[in-house]
């Protein structure tokens, strides 16, 4: 589906470079026409079916010539990216980057478009679904590294970070102001075209990993019910061609993180630092995992790996005792940033252990 968009501006200069850049970089997303002149845009809006209406905020608009029957989407353009609204219309600020101001156009067709409509690809996501039964191991990292490593490798992938008090932009950054409440608002509204939403909320790092900016307030994560999050993950696997999904849901094993590996993940990664108490810990995981399958009939452990991360060459040991797989070892990192921590992660050979799935 293509949004079929017109934007009414004086200045030509300004319309033809949008115009071209649209063109090159999103053609099958918006069908664009500009103008610079009122009265051709009113002849137009006649012969053609628009779904969304841009006026630069300078430009006087007579409402009344609209068709009667139209049901496009108006919004103005400002010169401030602080307005939201002008005369009781939405307003989008025209200067800032191409990439953005296409996102807050989607934004803004998606929630006047409530139809939810999923797109079909080839093939679906894999989810890899990124935990630990310890506190520090560093999962988030790893997780991290693992979909940059897969950036690099030219794969799609989106990190989704699923914790509550989890934020993205450690290890990722990209420019714009939407956040995973947006999509959290979107989820709960049912208000919006959920997919178009969530397309517009998504960053793209600079390495092509998409991710969600943090929540503007960490409750907001609290909110988010079972329900909502197979939705999210359904609608995300359907946004791209992604050959797979990070999930981050370092923590407590919970009912949540239960279902989640049991309904959704593809493949589990564990994270443990080899120190007794995090190998115990582990031993402790497997085997209230074991327990659930006997109790459910749902298999969980098959999907398992481990890998140490954080290992001290000193106290660290690998478990031998239980039938899971093993997914190498990551040594620890110590004084560098958190970006330059999973730039180095990336790089190690682990983290195509953990993507071919392999029994070392």
């Amino acid at each position: 589906m293509r949004i079929k968009t017109a934007i009414l501006d004086g200045d030509k200069n300004y319309v033809d470079r949008l115009l071209q850049y649209f063109q090159i970089h999103y053609s099958d997303k918006l069908e664009l026409s500009v103008f610079s002149d009122p009265e051709a845009l009113y002849e137009s809006l006649g012969s053609q079916q628009l779904d969304l209406l841009l006026v630069d905020s300078r430009i006087r608009i007579e409402k009344d010539r609209f068709p009667s029957d139209s049901s496009f989407v108006y919004a103005r353009l400002c010169d401030s990216p602080d307005i939201e609204e002008l005369e009781g219309n939405p307003a989008i600020c025209k200067y800032q980057k191409a990439d953005i101001l296409f996102k807050q156009i989607l934004s803004l067709y998606a929630d006047h478009s409530a139809q939810m409509k999923f797109r079909h690809g080839t093939s679906l996501a894999h989810i890899l679904l990124f935990t630990s039964a310890q506190g520090g191991s560093g999962t988030s990292a790893v997780a991290a590294a693992c979909a940059l490593h897969m950036a690099k490798q030219g794969k799609g992938v989106c990190y989704l970070d699923l914790q509550p008090l989890g934020d993205a932009e450690q290890y990722f950054s990209a420019g714009g102001n939407a956040t995973f409440s947006d999509a959290i608002y979107a989820l709960k509204s049912r208000k919006s075209n959920l997919i178009m939403k969530l397309e517009s909320t998504l960053k793209t790092d600079s390495s092509g990993v998409d991710y969600f900016a943090p929540c503007k307030n960490a409750y907001d994560m609290r909110e988010l019910k079972d329900e909502e999050i197979g939705r999210l993950l359904q609608a995300v696997a359907q946004l791209k061609e992604y050959e797979a999904i990070i999930v981050d849901v370092s923590g407590d094993l919970d009912e949540r993180k239960l279902w989640l590996m049991q309904e959704y993940a593809d493949r589990i990664i564990c994270t443990c630092d080899g120190s007794e108490a995090g190998n115990s810990k582990f031993v402790k995981l497997y085997e209230v995992l074991h327990i659930h399958e006997e109790r459910t009939g749902k298999q969980v452990l098959h999907k398992l790996g481990l890998l140490y991360n954080r290992v001290s060459s000193r106290t660290g040991q690998q478990l031998t005792q239980i039938p899971v797989k093993m997914c190498g070892g990551i040594r620890k990192y110590e004084g560098i940033s958190e970006r330059a921590l999973i730039e180095q992660i990336q790089g190690e050979s682990a983290m195509d252990q953990i993507l071919a799935g392999e029994q070392v």
